[in-house]
């Protein structure tokens, strides 16, 4: 026993889950790194090959070759794409939430910053999903071109808004 009380056993397991806190907030950090590099090689080898990715609503990629589809469409598919931190990722043992904002600009034109969370599970220094919560109805405000589309789309967000925010 050492002088608080605590058992080498405690000791040991308090020290374990303090490093694993840190490794796992290193490994969201990475994460983010190599997507703002469109390193896709570092962005995979964080993965778990039972790793999973769910796209909040809309989409789920069941497989790690799925996953690697998915972000390299997303970098073919926009001519800019940032993380950029809105609160640094919150780590409690084996999960994480970070929330960010995608700076992104289509090949096609238009750009903007949306808002996202994010929540991660890990095991074995590994990342084994990730469920991604994108604030849809704000990306299509600000990527929507054309003024019927922009009107369309106003007249759904300001009944969206007035549904939330009654």
């Amino acid at each position: 026993m050492f002088p608080d009380g605590k058992s080498s056993f405690i000791r040991r397991f308090e020290e374990s889950a303090s490093l694993s806190i840190e490794e796992n907030r290193r490994i969201l950090s990475d994460l983010h790194a190599a997507l703002n590099k469109r390193d896709l090689d570092k962005t995979m080898s964080l993965f778990a090959d039972d790793a999973s990715l769910i796209v909040m609503p809309g989409g789920t990629c069941y497989t790690k070759v799925e996953i690697g589809k998915y972000f390299d469409k997303i970098m073919k598919t926009y001519e800019k794409f940032t993380l950029r931190d809105i609160h640094p990722p919150v780590v409690s043992g084996q999960m994480a939430t970070h929330e960010f904002m995608y700076d992104v600009k289509l090949k096609s034109g238009p750009e903007g910053s949306v808002p996202a969370v994010v929540v991660a599970e890990f095991r074995d220094r590994k990342i084994t999903q990730i469920r991604l919560y994108v604030d849809k109805l704000e990306a299509a405000k600000q990527l929507a071109t054309g003024i019927i589309a922009r009107r369309v789309v106003g007249s759904v967000a300001k009944r969206a808004e007035a549904m939330v925010n009654p």
